[in-house]
């Protein structure tokens, strides 16, 4: 398997049959993690951050200001723990609801609104995220260690290479036949994760499971 980055441009180069300079692979390899991304769920947790509040419940979280929530794609949960109290999972509001208790977020901040009797001036707020997949930036960074993506796809880095440097290339067919292996690899993986990450979901991909393999649709 192609774990170094410079695996996967030895590969897609082979497969491709373009030499290109390192810059140019590398940029590939980050637009196809750019790409991943929303579909590999990589789940995290932020733990114990101070969540400041004032007398009315409300607290601010600045995500520029924490080194991991800048680096979160999507947030899934958002807890509240005041010092005299026990942690709950606080649902998230409508932008106008400034009534309720909950979370809402901004495009710099995550807004806490709990009530007076449960805030506390020290309490603490922990966050349930997806992760982005981050970029690489040499030939030697470990592909699983650096992104976070697991070493089962590292194959489609490589079809995504081969497919824009074909295109690059005006290869067309080439180019639409990578993309296709690329997109369908892709599918799939989206297809594991939610079954992994989302339990609720896994009744809709059964029934996409079942349908892939009858050719039909399942639910007829």
């Amino acid at each position: 398997m192609a774990n170094l980055v410079a695996d996967i441009i030895s590969l897609a180069a082979i497969q491709a049959e373009e030499t290109y300079d390192t810059p140019t692979w590398i940029k590939y390899i980050n637009a196809a993690l750019d790409d991943l991304t929303s579909v590999i769920k990589l789940l995290k947790t932020k733990s114990s951050i101070a969540a400041v509040t004032s007398s009315t419940g409300a607290a601010t979280i600045t995500i520029s200001g924490d080194a991991d929530l800048t680096k979160a794609f999507e947030l899934i949960s958002v807890f509240f723990t005041p010092t005299s109290g026990t942690i709950r999972q606080l649902r998230r509001l409508p932008f106008n609801d400034n009534v309720s208790e909950g979370w809402k977020l901004t495009s710099t901040t995550i807004n806490i609104q709990v009530s007076g009797a449960n805030s506390d001036a020290t309490a603490t707020a922990r966050v349930d995220y997806y992760q982005k997949l981050q970029h690489v930036t040499g030939e030697s960074d470990s592909i699983e260690t650096v992104t976070s993506l697991p070493e089962q796809y590292h194959n489609l880095l490589v079809n995504y290479c081969v497919a824009k440097s074909q295109q690059r290339e005006e290869e067309l067919n080439d180019a639409n036949s990578a993309y296709s292996e690329y997109m369908s690899e892709k599918n799939s993986l989206a297809i594991d994760r939610i079954w992994q990450m989302e339990p609720h979901n896994r009744k809709f991909i059964r029934n996409a499971r079942i349908a892939a393999l009858i050719g039909g649709n399942a639910s007829q």
